[in-house]
């Protein structure tokens, strides 16, 4: 083998010394050690070794996608392609103002010029009655309670508007590069991130939306025309998805087909495991999230006051609210032990957070103790389902690579550690394919 190699996996498949770098790099610690030691290469060289063995099966056969894991291969062509040629738009803005002597540092700022210059000479006229209810459509999206659960306020950013069947296949803009459908406003619109989705409520707002889907439509069309789908690197992170999938199959089949557990096993793990479902000590509170310090503030007086703390909270129920809530030592150790030490009745905060200010009403300390196992049992069936499934994992890989011929370059592995790992990459590295869901 070349010295760029460092194993090589059946006939086709490498491992080269520039992916080992690029894989190193993107596992953050501690799931990498600190540095790269013979022993620590070696033992991610066999994760590599391995993700390629599970490739070889699984390219073996023929698998039947699901409907969402064919969205994520074209999902993930659209995105590569339209970045692709996003670099080259903000490239060639970048460097007109910088013949002018303005450097952008920006890259947000330099997006907006970019798209603007460009659907400037568009030209689009928008109409405005259709814009306004639009706006109207977009304004009664739910918006997301940040006392509601996590999931709950994902749901409600994902809620797309509810738009008139006749409204669909209207005109919102004429323009040079051709006239824009409310349709392919609803198409960009769902093609966004929901947790990075603006509240829109102004006929503006949408017009500022139709502004981004004609600039998208354009991108597209210049991404078709480079044939920017044939690119290697995009060829390669493609065919990477699409084997991510078969692998999926295949250790779904092979390894949590057949993982259920019956009510035997898990007690039997549960004894094993004496301590690992106790409850840790708990405060038990009355919390707030706040967008803004006045807020918090005021809210503080308001807790302050029992009658009034117990009225909000019996309010927020009947809403389907719960501003009860129990906080341990982790995940905010800081913020348990204030409450820790605060005496019952009393107000914490307000205190900042990366999301506003928080505000807490202390109720009671709830002291540690063991759960049942009638009470641990989801928990237990989680723990078991994990640790059981690893272990089959091991199995099948150990199996696949005693029918694979894995050949290793030793000289290329010492080069490696002598020259070290080299900078971090961006990125995660995906090693081998998520657990199936529970």
């Amino acid at each position: 083998m070349p010295d760029s190699l460092l194993a090589r996996v059946g006939t086709r498949r490498d491992v080269s010394l520039a992916g080992f770098r690029r894989a190193w790099g993107a596992v953050a610690p501690p799931q990498r050690p600190d540095s790269l030691t013979p022993d620590a290469a070696r033992k991610f060289l066999d994760l590599l070794i391995d993700k390629e063995v599970l490739g070889e099966a699984a390219m073996r056969e023929t698998w039947i996608w699901t409907a969402r894991e064919s969205a994520q291969v074209t999902g993930l062509e659209d995105h590569l392609t339209l970045g692709a040629v996003l670099d080259s738009a903000l490239r060639a803005t970048a460097e007109r103002f910088a013949a002018r002597g303005d450097t952008i540092r920006d890259l947000e700022t330099l997006g907006t010029l970019t798209r603007d210059s460009t659907v400037a000479r568009m030209a689009p006229v928008f109409d405005t009655t259709l814009t306004r209810r639009l706006a109207a459509d977009w304004a009664a999206i739910p918006k997301p309670s940040r006392d509601s659960s996590l999931m709950s306020q994902l749901r409600a950013m994902g809620t797309m508007p509810v738009v008139a069947q006749s409204d669909l296949d209207r005109v919102l803009a004429h323009s040079n590069d051709g006239d824009i459908r409310v349709h392919e406003l609803l198409d960009s619109w769902r093609g966004l991130n929901p947790t990075q989705r603006p509240r829109v409520s102004t006929p503006e707002q949408i017009e500022d939306l139709g502004r981004n889907a004609l600039f998208e439509r354009l991108l597209r069309r210049q991404a078709r025309a480079r044939d920017l789908a044939q690119r290697p690197d995009i060829v390669a992170a493609i065919e990477n998805q699409r084997e991510y999938n078969d692998v999926s199959h295949l250790v779904a089949r092979e390894v949590y087909a057949t993982l259920v557990a019956d009510s035997v096993t898990l007690q039997r793990y549960y004894d094993a495991h004496p301590g690992m479902f106790d409850l840790p000590m708990r405060v038990r509170v009355v919390r707030l999230d706040l967008e803004d310090r006045a807020s918090a503030n005021r809210m503080a007086i308001e807790l302050a006051d029992e009658a009034r703390a117990d009225t909000l909270v019996a309010r927020a129920k009947r809403s389907g609210a719960n501003y009860v809530v129990e906080i341990a030592r982790e995940p905010d150790s800081l913020l348990f032990e204030r409450a820790l030490v605060a005496p019952p009745g009393s107000v914490v905060g307000p205190d900042s957070t990366s999301e506003g200010w928080t505000v807490l009403r202390v109720i009671a300390v709830v002291a540690a103790r063991s759960r049942s196992f009638s009470e641990a049992k989801p928990l237990v069936n989680h723990a078991w389902f994990g640790e059981e499934g690893e272990r089959r994992m091991v199995e099948l890989v150990a199996k696949l690579r005693k029918r694979t011929t894995v050949q290793m370059n030793p000289p290329a592995l010492t080069r490696l550690v002598a020259e070290g790992p080299g900078p971090p990459a961006k990125g995660a590295a995906r090693l081998t394919p998520a657990p199936a869901s529970r």
